[in-house]
């Protein structure tokens, strides 16, 4: 397993620095610091590489049309234009390919993408992600999506990012801007603490997501199900009607993948159905969101709870339209 590179963005450690400072005298703020904080600190847990787990928990080489490119749904697909983050989670199910001294998407693999694109009608949205694709200039986002709208003009662009949580000066007007031109386009921002966008402790990022909001960009979050951070009922219904109360629709609850080293992060997938159950009477239709599992070695994604799991000794097997198990442990 490769080691993931230790790296916490100015702005993310000001947010930190905040917590820490008030967390002697504030209970609350003591446990918001712990929570963002482990999930970007290494861990001695990290050396424990369980049996289940894999550099690959998704199975995206099986889907790859080049080495960027990933096609594994009918009508989307995913480019991998860099493996640099502002800061490094220490659960991420890419850290084989973040973290890595690769550069952005070459102006010839960009190439080989858009040849692609262009014979392939059906594919109707294409996830511009990595690492993070706004750790690039936007000139660089400009000539790629410009090469993009080329080939196919219509085609929706989905930008998934962390920059509104560890680095929000990134969203200038001039990003913005930019953004707008190339609409058909929503903003796909990972969001996994209320303190992330909190008026009080990480202000910047809370009004960042105002700000894309109020352009006009749509915006839907994703979230990670994170065992100590935010896998209780109070913490994430107050993310997800936070999230709503600023205009972003709250788009995914996501199990953790088995990746290398993140078992500790990892909630068991029983518990996790019965803390969704609670929050679907806490929450409105508008901020919940869909709480899915991708299926290990490339099943895809699934929504939970589904009537296709069953425990099967140490895991949950889950059988798909196909007849075909997938399994996802206990």
């Amino acid at each position: 397993m490769d080691e993931l590179p230790y790296l916490i963005s100015p702005y993310f450690s000001g947010v930190l620095n905040k917590l820490g400072a008030a967390a002697a005298s504030d209970a609350s703020a003591a446990a918001a610091f712990s929570s963002l904080n482990r999930q970007c600190t290494p861990a001695q847990a990290e050396k424990n590489v369980l049996e289940c787990e894999t550099e690959d928990p998704l199975g995206a080489r099986k889907y790859m049309v080049t080495p960027r490119l990933v096609r594994q749904y009918k009508n989307r697909c995913l480019l991998l234009t860099t493996c640099h983050c502002f800061s490094y989670c220490r659960f991420c199910f890419r850290r084989n390919f973040t973290g890595k001294t690769a550069a952005f998407i070459s102006p010839e693999e960009i190439g080989r993408v858009t040849e692609w694109l262009s014979k392939h009608e059906e594919i109707q949205e294409i996830l511009i992600s990595g690492g993070d694709p706004l750790t690039v200039s936007d000139e660089k986002l400009e000539s790629l999506f410009s090469e993009l709208r080329k080939a196919r003009p219509g085609i929706l662009i989905r930008l998934c990012t962390r920059a509104p949580v560890f680095a929000p000066e990134r969203f200038t007007p001039e990003l913005l801007s930019l953004l707008k031109a190339f609409r058909p386009l929503w903003v796909i921002p990972h969001i996994n603490h209320p303190a992330e966008i909190s008026a009080e402790w990480s202000a910047e990022s809370y009004k960042c997501l105002f700000n894309i909001v109020d352009s006009g960009i749509p915006v839907q979050s994703q979230t990670v199900l994170l065992r100590g951070i935010n896998d209780s009922l109070p913490v994430l219904t107050e993310l997800f009607e936070s999230l709503v109360k600023l205009g972003v629709k709250p788009g995914y609850l996501f199990q953790g993948d088995l990746a290398e080293g993140t078992g500790h992060f990892r909630v068991p997938l029983d518990e996790g159905v019965k803390l969704y159950n609670a929050m679907r009477k806490e929450l409105s239709g508008l901020s919940l969101p869909v709480y899915a599992v991708d299926l290990p070695g490339g099943g895809g994604k699934v929504n939970i709870p589904a009537t296709r799991f069953i425990r099967d000794g140490n895991n949950w097997k889950y059988t798909d339209a196909s007849g075909r198990a997938w399994f996802y442990p206990v």
